[in-house]
């Protein structure tokens, strides 16, 4: 199956999406439940899901080789929220993400040289500043 068939399926196929956002949904999981989780999910996932969920485990959970989990390229412990949510924590970093499209869009290149960061922070900084003082 292609991936617009799939996404095509995702949007109009409610009980797709829910077998998807199974997947997803791994973030809220224990970590220490995580690998288990994972095989429950190999059992009642339908086959045409279980590429995403190969892909995802790889990546993001580490397959196993050999009764070894290899380590996977972002592994749980950056990406898990199960404990954030728990403490009441964000979840996201959204806040970062605005910081970073504010800079990016008040430098208005996308590759500044150092000095022209360096400038631009600066002009930042003394408008941050101003703006503090008449407050």
């Amino acid at each position: 199956m292609s991936d617009l068939e799939l996404f095509s399926k995702y949007k109009n196929d409610a009980e797709f999406s829910i077998n998807i956002k199974m997947i997803l949904a791994l973030a809220f999981v224990k970590i220490d439940d995580i690998y288990n989780s994972v095989n429950l999910l190999y059992d009642e996932l339908p086959e045409e899901i279980c590429p995403l969920l190969e892909w995802f485990e790889e990546n993001y959970i580490g397959t196993v080789v050999r009764n070894r989990r290899r380590n996977p390229l972002f592994p749980p412990i950056i990406w898990n929220v199960h404990d954030r949510v728990l403490n009441k924590e964000n979840r996201t970093n959204n806040h970062a993400e605005a910081a970073n499209r504010r800079l990016n869009l008040q430098m208005a290149v996308d590759h500044p040289t150092l000095w022209a960061f360096i400038s631009c922070l600066r002009r930042i900084q003394s408008g941050r500043d101003t703006f503090i003082c008449q407050l």
